[in-house]
């Protein structure tokens, strides 16, 4: 590399040589001439205002945008996502690029130096972004198929690409380059974090099961990662101990000033700020500072760029205040002007026609790329099945792992800049980069059911939960006189020291108002505000602190939203929280004389959606007036429970056995199980028998030593049977507990179908709730997580 220096016309003339075969001379200014007088400053020859810096950004910026718009406006019809068409092949030496006026006047050579520095800032704001709207308790507790399919999803293609390049080594040094072979077994191992996060948000697949867990494996991936990449430096680079414990210890104490000092401090400045106001703009503009700075700090001690700006994001809060307020501020501009240019800017280098001119050394590095994809691929999809996750969606969690993206874009660049690689080799890349950009958005659209968003894959119930592990509810509360009945019936749960209940309150509200729907996380370390929901909130907070020592609330949520978009606020939250049971009120209200006073149709159709996709367990809950207005607490010593568990076999009915015969383990419930059998026991399969008979067991001995369990076994002929039964012991009891059992048909229960009003309560539940019964009982009907297959 050659520079000389002519100080008469002040401009720097570089030599550079790349290819090592030809020289390309760029001569610039120095200082740079940043703007000029407009466009007629030179009549004769306009195009001369574009060698003013200012000028030519701002029409490189808007020929960059204006495509990306127009090609994302025309291809997204098809699924194809904003990143493809943010590409600068149509302006770069492939297509338009080619032209003399748009390589020597619209994107010289000197002029990269400009838009790669302006495509860098917006990478890092991205990367960020990404990192502050990640909540990380989420993603780490999505499991071992996590952390192994993130591992395997690294180690997999090293393995398999290495294993085939090494016993060819002697062979390839003759021909093709091992190094720059090896170099691309390394640049297509990983799965980086925050492209996975764009991708799965521009598919709309965040908040679904399938997210966290492809979230948190990419998250391990990139761990492993940065670890290949750290280790290979101290190799290639041929660093002493001290060196690396130098820059280990930078890391390590990066974090714990950042885990003890950084976010103190900001939760401090948050705690400050009183609610429904907005974060001052200085303390923003704070931590954008700060943000470069720890970008200078890590490429200082580990030399990657833009690595600071993720880990210092982890550290930001995610929600509101402080997350939200970055979020607003930055989000729409890096995406809508800056991203565009951070791709473009990489993917412009690139002259694809390279690939069909020298395909004979472009065909090798496909095959090494297609290697990497199969192994990383089913490295995914193997521990997926194993875990019994179905198997389209193991398919679609694999495809997704392999995207490729921006920062393997970033990566490749740098790559050709430190000459690992050719300039062949960068657009073969590239080119397979876009390939399997529009191979995963075409695979996930086609075999993605959004149906399946809340798809449970672990069991998230109460049969599942340890017998003294702490219960997680989470309580839905449409209306004030919600919350009493809520409360007396965690009363009636009769919860303890040994078996504590965790709450999530989600106060629901409907949008009347407003431009658009709102969700309100409300911090227990303030006070509480003269909001919609104070009167929730006091009285949940109050309920925690008669029961300070069994029941925790773990969060309290408002959500403003349509009504016909409630479900999905609680699906979301109910999958974030971990929650094992849905707590959700009929939409039918009894006054104390048992009678029908108010009914919401809306609420009902809520309720529906939410059986139909709930990520857990999911129990209706009704009061006609034992729980509510009529009784004391239940928690008092003097007050007897009384609860009756009516069985008639499958799951729903396994998980209401389950809660029942937890609150029995409380010396002042009364738990009667009425297991009703047919006649003819011929009538159900010989499987479900055995499996009721193992479900009852535990029952069964239970009763014959403690004086609080009594089981029953009442033989019934047909449908009108079991009702005539019911009725005759509906007043009773304070609280029957059912299983939903919708779509089930049993002898126990024929002919009762046609009489249901309600399907979303069951045919036993609709009994209960009807009009024409006379009891004030109380009715928690309970429906078991589904899982998908």
């Amino acid at each position: 590399m050659d520079i000389s220096h002519n100080s008469s016309h002040n401009n720097v003339q570089l030599f550079s040589d790349h290819t090592q075969s030809d020289k390309v001379k760029i001569c610039f200014n120095i200082p740079p001439l940043m703007h000029s007088d407009g466009i007629f400053e030179h009549p004769k020859s306009p195009e001369k205002f574009l060698t003013y810096a200012l000028p030519l950004l701002e029409l490189q910026l808007t020929l960059i945008i204006f495509t990306t718009n127009v090609l994302y406006f025309i291809l997204k019809r098809i699924g194809i996502t904003m990143f493809i068409c943010q590409t600068g092949i149509i302006l770069g030496p492939t297509l338009f690029g080619r032209l003399e006026f748009m390589r020597r006047v619209v994107f010289p050579l000197e002029s990269q130096p400009f838009l790669t520095s302006v495509g860098l800032l917006g990478f890092s704001i991205h990367i960020f972004l990404n990192a502050v709207k990640l909540d990380l308790g989420v993603v780490v507790r999505s499991g071992k198929i996590a952390m192994i399919s993130g591992a395997l999803s690294v180690i997999t293609p090293i393995v398999c690409g290495m294993g085939v390049l090494i016993p060819y080594k002697e062979h390839l040094l003759d021909k093709r380059s091992f190094t720059s072979a090896s170099t691309v077994v390394f640049l297509n191992c990983y799965s980086t974090f925050s492209f996975i996060v764009r991708v799965l948000e521009e598919l709309k697949l965040v908040n679904s099961e399938l997210s966290y867990i492809a979230l948190s494996s990419s998250l391990t991936s990139d761990v492993v990662g940065m670890g290949v990449v750290f280790f290979s430096t101290i190799a290639r680079q041929k660093m002493s101990i001290r060196e690396v414990m130098t820059d280990v210890s930078g890391m390590v104490g990066f974090w714990i000033a950042g885990i003890f000092i950084f976010r103190q401090l900001v939760m401090r400045e948050i705690r400050k700020t009183l609610p429904g106001l907005p974060l001052n703009s200085s303390f923003i503009y704070l931590i954008l500072a700060l943000m470069a700075a720890s970008q200078v700090y890590y490429v200082f001690f580990i030399n990657i760029q833009c690595l600071g700006a993720f880990i210092f994001g982890l550290l930001i809060p995610a929600g509101p205040p402080l997350g939200s307020a970055l979020v607003d501020k930055l989000e729409s501009f890096t995406i809508g002007i800056l991203l565009p240019i951070t791709v473009s800017a990489g993917v412009m280098r690139a002259d694809l026609t390279l690939i069909f001119t020298e395909f004979a050394k472009a065909e090798f590095y496909i095959a090494i790329i297609f290697l990497c994809f199969g192994s990383k691929l089913v490295g995914c999809l193997i521990p997926s099945l194993c875990w019994k996750i179905p198997l389209i969606d193991s398919v679609i969690f694999a495809v997704i792992m392999t995207s490729r993206g921006l920062i393997e874009i970033i990566i490749y660049t740098l790559a050709i800049d430190f000459m690992l690689i050719e300039e062949v080799v960068f657009s073969t890349l590239i080119l397979c980069l876009l390939m399997n950009a529009i191979f995963v958005a075409i695979v996930v659209k086609n075999l993605y059911d959004p149906s399946r968003k809340y798809a449970g894959y672990r069991a998230r119930n109460i049969m599942s939960l340890k017998p003294n592990s702490e219960l997680r509810i989470m309580a839905c509360i449409h209306k004030p006189e919600n919350v009493t009945t809520i409360t007396r019936l965690l009363d009636a749960f009769h919860p303890h020291k040994d078996r504590p209940i965790g709450i999530h309150i989600l106060h629901l509200i409907e949008l009347a108002g407003r431009a658009s729907p709102l969700r309100i996380c409300h911090l227990k370390q303030k006070p509480v505000s003269e909001s919609c929901s104070h009167n929730v909130i006091f009285a949940f907070n109050q309920y925690e602190q008669n029961n300070w020592d069994s029941v925790s609330i773990i969060s309290t949520y408002t959500t403003i939203s349509p009504i016909n978009l409630m479900n999905e606020d609680i699906s979301i939250l109910a999958l974030e929280k971990l929650a094992s049971l849905i707590l959700l009120p009929l939409h039918k209200r009894w006054n104390i004389h048992g009678d029908i006073e108010a009914e919401d149709q809306n609420l009902r159709a809520v309720n529906i959606k939410v059986l139909e996709k709930a990520p857990c367990s999911v129990g209706i809950f009704y009061d006609r007036g034992k729980l509510g207005r009529l009784s004391p607490p239940v928690g008092s010593q003097a007050r007897i429970f009384s609860i009756c568990m009516i069985f008639l076999g499958g799951k729903d009915d396994f998980e209401a056995l389950s809660l029942s015969r937890r609150i029995a383990k409380h010396s002042n419930t009364c738990l009667t199980v009425i297991s009703f059998l047919p006649e003819d026991d011929r009538l159900i399969h010989y499987e479900e028998r055995k499996l009721n008979s193992l479900v009852l067991e535990d029952i069964k001995e239970n009763s014959g030593f403690r004086s609080n369990i009594t089981y029953k076994e009442l033989v019934v002929k047909d449908g009108p049977q079991t009702a005539l039964i019911i009725h005759s012991i509906m007043n009773n009891y304070d609280l029957f507990i059912i299983g939903r059992r919708w779509g089930i048909e049993s002898p126990q229960t024929a002919g009762l179908s046609d009489w249901t009003e309600l399907p979303e309560l069951g045919i036993i539940g609709d009994l209960l709730a009807s009009k024409d019964v006379q009891t004030k009982a109380a009715v928690l009907v309970v429906q078991q997580q589904k899982h998908m297959k």
